[in-house]
Order: C-alpha cells, then structure tokens, then sequence
C-alpha cells in the first residue's frame, strides 16, 4: 500500500491507473481501497485493527457495492485481523462463494552497510527491455503481462539483472549510485524485479549459474536501493515456496514481519 500511494504521489503510476478511495464520510479514518483499472483488474484494503466494524460498514455501503460488482474478486495483501470479516462480508453482498490464501511478507528494515560485492566477469545493471521480456517468461505470475508497462514501472522503480562481461576482471564493489541501464538487446542470466505495487520478486537464476549466491547478492541490492529511494522494501513469499524464505531467513537486513492474505474466487 504505501509504495503504490508513493508511486502515485510522484506522478509515476499512470500507466497503472490505480484509483485510491476514503471513505467520504470517514476522512479521518485510516481506511484506504485502492484497484487497478487495468491488467490485473485487483484491489487492496487497508484500516487500523480498530476500525474494523467502520470498514465492514464501509464495504456494505453503495460505492463499493458499486465497485467489486464490476470487477473480478482479486484481493490481496489483506491483514490477518481483516481477512474473515472481509471475506464474509464479500461472500455475503456478491452471494458467491470464495477463498484465502496465506503468505509470508519479508521486509527489509536494516540498512546494511557492508559492500555488496559483484564477481569477476559479470555486472549488476538495471534491465532494459529484453532483461525485462526474460523476467516476464521466466516466472509463473506475471507471464501473461504487458512488456511496455512493466518496462514502464522499471524507470521508476529497480529492476535488477546480472549480465555477463569479460571486461571486470576482478571482483567489484557495487556503488548503488552507479548503477547503470542495461541495452535494450541485452539478456541477463539472472534478474530480480518489483510487481507494480512495488513488492521485490521475479528472482531468476539461470541454472548454470546457481548455487553462487546471485540470487540473494541481487535481493539484498534491492532492498537497499529501494529504501535508499525511498520505497519500503517487501518481498511476498508464496506458502510453498521453501527455497525463497529459507533465502530471506539468512539475508541480513530481512525479516519476516507479518502474513499476507488472498481472496480470490472459489474453484
């Protein structure tokens, strides 16, 4: 929530079209509904543990009847204090039946300041557009989604390749204010990017270049960047994913901090 608030602010987000609404009638409230008008057609809701009771009030009320009748059910990042009352209360004014997922949520609250270091014959780059295409193919989400906008959010947001070159014959310290872009035609071997809310994911690693420790050099450069461009850098690991938060387990600087919910449609 507080990344995409900041993407808008900063005039970034048109491309995603995301609309944020309060509550009219509870402007001093801390409740915020946000959707996207596009792609992924999703929505977010946000209150204080103790606004509970206005939320379920505000969800019954004819603007945002109004809204989840006219787009897919696809909620996420809801709060464990929110997720039962919200999903009763949409099962209830949609009269159709739907689930929830759990996930964990990996923040990065520590800056470090040890050097990140980058081995001989590679670079960290931010990707252009075919690092960007690679990302799209490579993970299991976000296969489907359009290349100009992702290429989009990556002017605004880092996305992070590792490139081959022959040229840096000696390890390197990584200065994160000398990151460059990546050629467009240029194709990292593996690459960590940001869903447009501005969580950190769509790590890949080739596989003749695993088990290098590339996955988590480039994790940790992201929260770093992130939070030296001041975004609050969140990765959401999915229940099933072992290898992911056994990664943000050892990553310093990384924490579990809470758990994400999902409602989505029953199958």
């Amino acid at each position: 929530m507080y990344n995409t608030l900041l993407l808008t602010a900063r005039g970034l987000n048109a491309s995603f079209q995301y609309e944020i609404y309060v509550p009219r009638n509870h402007q001093d409230s801390h409740i915020v509904i946000w959707r996207s008008l596009v792609e992924w057609k999703n929505m977010s809701i946000y209150c204080r543990e103790e606004e509970v009771p206005l939320l379920i009030k505000v969800m019954k009320g004819r603007h945002f009847l109004d809204i989840v009748k006219e787009l897919p059910v696809n909620m996420f990042f809801i709060s464990n204090y929110q997720v039962d009352v919200v999903l009763d209360t949409l099962q209830e004014i949609l009269e159709r039946r739907l689930q929830k997922t759990q996930d964990s949520c990996y923040a990065y609250e520590t800056r470090q300041e040890s050097p990140l270091r980058c081995p001989a014959g590679m670079k960290v780059q931010r990707l252009g557009r075919a690092g960007i295409q690679k990302m799209l193919e490579s993970n299991e989400y976000w296969k489907n989604a359009s290349l100009d906008l992702f290429c989009s959010l990556a002017e605004n947001l880092p996305m992070l390749g590792i490139y081959l070159d022959p040229d840096v014959v000696e390890e390197k310290v990584i200065d994160l204010n000398d990151i460059s872009f990546a050629v467009d035609e240029a194709t990292p071997f593996g690459q960590v990017g940001c869903s447009p809310d501005g969580a950190v994911g769509l790590l890949w690693i080739d596989v003749n270049y695993r088990k290098r420790g590339l996955g988590s050099l480039l994790t940790e450069l992201m929260g770093r960047l992130q939070m030296s461009e001041g975004f609050f850098p969140h990765s959401i690991v999915v229940y099933y994913n072992d290898a992911s938060a056994r990664m943000f387990e050892k990553l310093p600087g990384w924490r579990k901090t809470h758990c994400a919910n999902w409602i989505f449609p029953a199958q």
